[in-house]
C-alpha cells in the first residue's frame, strides 16, 4: 500500500482480480487491443491477454498504474515458477506470471469444455438372456 493511499488520498493498488479487469487494464493502456480472454498471475499483479486475432498482450499493474504492451508468442517462456516474459522493455522485462502454466497459455482463448451428462451404463440385450447359476 502505498503512504498516500493510506492517508487516504488517491487509490488503493490496484490488482487484477477477474479476468474482466484484465481486460479492462489492457484496453486502457493499449487502445485499440481488443482482448476477451486473460490468464492472471498468483500475484494478482500481471496478466497475459488475447484478442479475436491471435495476438497477445501483457499487462501489468504496479500501484495505481497499468503497463501494457503487446508481444509475439516466442517471447514467452515456462519457467518451473510460471511464465516469463522476455523483451527489451525495461519496465516489462523479465515480467514472471507466477502461477501461470504452459497448460494455462495454451488453454487461452479456447471455448470453455461443455458440460456432459453423466453415463448411463447400460447391458446389450444379449446379455439379458444370460440366466446366473444359482449356488447350490
Amino acid at each position: 500500500m502505498g503512504l498516500g493511499s493510506l492517508f487516504g488520498f488517491g487509490r488503493a493498488e490496484r490488482r487484477l482480480d477477474s479476468i474482466e479487469e484484465a481486460i479492462t487494464a489492457v484496453a486502457e493502456a493499449l487502445p485499440g487491443f481488443h482482448a476477451f480472454d486473460a490468464t492472471i498471475g498468483a500475484d494478482r499483479c500481471a496478466a497475459l491477454t488475447i484478442d479475436t486475432t491471435g495476438r497477445i498482450a501483457a499487462v501489468q499493474v504496479c500501484g495505481r498504474k497499468v503497463r501494457a504492451r503487446e508481444l509475439m508468442w516466442s517471447m514467452l517462456r515456462a519457467t518451473p515458477v510460471g511464465i516469463l516474459i522476455e523483451m527489451r522493455d525495461r519496465h516489462l522485462d523479465g515480467l514472471l506470471l507466477q502461477g501461470v502454466s504452459a497448460v494455462d497459455v495454451r488453454r487461452l482463448g479456447m471455448p470453455p469444455l461443455m458440460q456432459r451428462e453423466r453415463a448411463r451404463i447400460t447391458a446389450p440385450e444379449w446379455m439379458a438372456n444370460i440366466v446366473e447359476p444359482e449356488d447350490a
